[in-house]
């Protein structure tokens, strides 16, 4: 017993006096994330694994069907620097010169739209039937307005007729109490003259009769004669005013025949306002009706139909697109680095990737205002269009500049698989080595080489299709 309480350690213990904090103030260990990063590393390295796995069995058989492969004659050329012009190819749009898009003048219903998007029509072609029964009855009331109108001259011509008579019978009352006037102050003017011989005559008369030199008879008839001429006297001046009265009334008269001349006239003129105002309508009717009928300007191709078959249209809506297809040319922006190698009237070339060839044309106009986003000029180059060009196709302005040094091979001995350009170039043992390269312009036959090759590179240049990477070949010069 003692002996197996000798081995207990009777020594004290001494304990950490720093309290262990508690349960519930522990720390809790992330499980789930230790969990997660295990399962991680877990799968990377059995991909690892798996990967190399794959590609060497990938490897090992390449390699197995390559060795198997029978040597290949092949041809090649050696990678070499050439200079060769420069340039800059600007890329550009084809576009119509003359691009119209036709529309309404008239509103109606359109009855027929006998083209579609696409479609090449004719000069006077038609390419929309509107419906025109409203216009129709428009035009048959301006018709009815003219008549009216017309009518209206010819009860203003009457009223002008009537008038101008009145005017000329007035002028003949007038004319008439004038000459009534004269006659009475002439008439008047001669009593007058004999009253005062008849005066004269009657003091002499009285004195004689004084002396007994004549008889009371004599003197009398001498009283007589003056009283005659007083009554005439009296009488002429009752005919000036007479007469006077006459004037102003035959002038009143010519005033208000005048008056109603000049209003007749004034209705005249309206009336025949009025009818050239019904006339223009009509003539508007007219004009509107042809409009019913849209038809193309010119030769071209419908690019765009704004509108379809029981629409409404209405002025200025429009309808179709048209682009002439006989004049065209190339609009492109022009760098302001590169705008002083423009001028109006210089033959250029332009590359046209469509007809897979380069024509030639001239330089039509420069927009003398540079974007302000992108600094470049936008330049219109006339084309030439025998070869069947349509308006949005793709072309590149082709601008010369000094020569420079590039590496240049021939076009056969690139191949594609994809969107990836690749040759194979003659390795060590004789054997096809494939070069993923970037490729640049193409010129006489040969393709610019921006990067993949070094100069000295011997290049195969035939069967290049049938070759395989690893592939031993039989090189022929």
């Amino acid at each position: 017993m003692f002996n197996d309480q000798s081995s207990v350690n009777l020594e004290p213990t001494i304990k950490d006096s720093t309290a262990e904090p508690a349960p519930e103030l522990q720390p809790k260990k992330p499980k789930r994330l230790r969990m997660i990063a295990l399962i991680s590393v877990f799968a990377i390295a059995f991909g690892g694994v798996a990967w190399f796995w794959l590609f060497r069995h990938a490897s090992e058989s390449t390699e197995a069907t390559t060795a198997n492969l029978q040597p290949l004659e092949v041809e090649t050329t050696t990678a070499t620097q050439e200079s060769i012009p420069g340039g800059s190819s600007l890329t550009g749009t084809i576009e119509s010169v003359e691009t119209v898009t036709t529309t309404s003048r008239i509103q109606g219903q359109i009855k027929s739209l006998p083209v579609a998007e696409g479609d090449t029509v004719k000069a006077g072609q038609v390419l929309a039937i509107i419906d025109v029964k409203d216009i129709q009855a428009q035009g048959n009331q301006a018709l009815a307005a003219i008549a009216q109108a017309q009518a209206g001259v010819t009860v203003a011509a009457a009223a002008q007729t009537q008038a101008m008579a009145s005017k000329t019978q007035a002028e003949a009352q007038l004319n008439q109490a004038e000459a009534g006037q004269q006659q009475a102050e002439a008439q008047l003017q001669e009593a007058q003259a004999q009253l005062a011989d008849a005066q004269l005559n009657q003091r002499r008369m009285t004195m004689l009769q004084k002396d007994g030199a004549v008889s009371q008879s004599q003197l009398d008839q001498a009283n007589t004669q003056v009283a005659l001429i007083q009554a005439r006297i009296k009488q002429a001046k009752a005919g000036i005013d007479q007469a006077n009265r006459g004037i102003d009334r035959a002038k009143a008269g010519v005033q208000q025949a005048s008056s109603q001349v000049q209003q007749a006239q004034g209705g005249v003129e309206q009336a025949r306002s009025q009818v050239q105002q019904a006339k223009a309508g009509q003539q508007q009717t007219l004009a509107n009706l042809n409009y019913g009928t849209v038809t193309a300007p010119f030769a071209g191709v419908i690019t765009k139909k704004h509108t379809a078959v029981g629409a409404i249209a209405g002025p200025g809506q429009p309808i179709v697109t048209l682009e002439s297809t006989n004049r065209l040319r190339l609009s492109v922006a022009v760098p302001e680095s590169l705008i002083s190698l423009v001028r109006l009237g210089d033959e250029v070339t332009v590359q046209l990737d469509t007809v897979n060839r380069s024509i030639s044309g001239h330089v039509r106009q420069i927009v003398p205002s540079a974007n302000l986003n992108s600094r470049s000029f936008t330049v219109k180059v006339a084309l030439d269009n025998s070869y069947k060009l349509m308006p949005g196709m793709f072309g590149r302005l082709e601008l010369p500049r000094e020569s420079r040094v590039v590496m240049m091979i021939p076009q056969s001995a690139v191949f594609k698989r994809g969107q990836l350009e690749g040759v194979y170039v003659i390795a060590a043992n004789n054997t096809a080595q494939l070069r993923w390269v970037k490729t640049g312009k193409v010129q006489n036959n040969k393709l610019e080489i921006v990067s993949g090759l070094e100069t000295g590179d011997r290049i195969i240049t035939s069967n290049v299709k049938e070759l395989r990477d690893g592939q031993q070949v039989v090189a022929n010069k």
